[in-house]
């Protein structure tokens, strides 16, 4: 019998599946220790890879931090925009989006956001960076705000000061319920934000 045998990958395909491993691994650690209790020996270990093959592609602790904060805002644009792609047109699609994007807050983009820019704000050039990427990930939740509320019939500054004020809030009760455990707390918020928001997003008809 004849066997199909899988093709080789090739060094390409095999540095970036090691790439990839070390940024799961970092990304993970960071999560579950916090910044300061991860090192990049923790990490190689996580990872399983070596020192060496971990320096090859980070030669230092900073180029790997940064490239871990970096993915993880990348990874979680992705499945921001992607879960948007299959939210029905129509009022119920703002509850879900908004619902979604405070799930994903409570995870670990959250965490790694906070250890990192805590690190990061007594240092001029990291706090550029820091400034540079996540502005990167607010320009592509804007982008994403803007194409699955256009329906609703506001205008772009409308829709903007609105998406404004949601991130504030969210950033706001993630980081307060780092201590408070009260789900209800943060839901009420939410549902008295998006009470508003609908009545100045969704379109009023009227008969004709």
């Amino acid at each position: 019998m004849n066997q199909t045998t899988k093709p080789r990958r090739t060094q390409a395909e095999r540095s970036a599946a090691t790439k990839a491993k070390i940024l799961d691994a970092a990304q993970s650690l960071i999560v579950k220790r916090g910044l300061a209790h991860t090192s990049t020996q923790d990490i190689a270990g996580e990872a399983n890879v070596s020192r060496g093959a971990m320096l090859h592609h980070f030669p230092s602790r900073n180029a790997l931090i940064r490239a871990a904060y970096a993915d993880m805002l990348q990874r979680e644009v992705t499945l921001v925009r992607d879960f948007a792609r299959t939210l029905p047109p129509g009022q119920d699609k703002l509850k879900e989006l908004t619902d979604y994007i405070w799930e994903r807050y409570q995870k670990g983009v959250f965490h790694v956001s906070m250890d990192y820019i805590s690190e990061a704000r007594v240092d001029a050039e990291e706090l550029s960076y820091v400034s540079e990427e996540s502005q990167k990930f607010n320009d592509a939740l804007n982008d994403v705000w803007h194409i699955e509320l256009a329906a609703f019939g506001c205008d772009p500054e409308t829709r903007q000061a609105m998406m404004n004020e949601f991130m504030c809030l969210v950033r706001g009760m993630a980081f307060q319920s780092q201590w408070r455990r009260e789900p209800e707390y943060f839901h009420k918020m939410l549902r008295d934000w998006l009470a508003r928001a609908q009545s100045v997003l969704v379109p009023r008809f009227t008969a004709g």
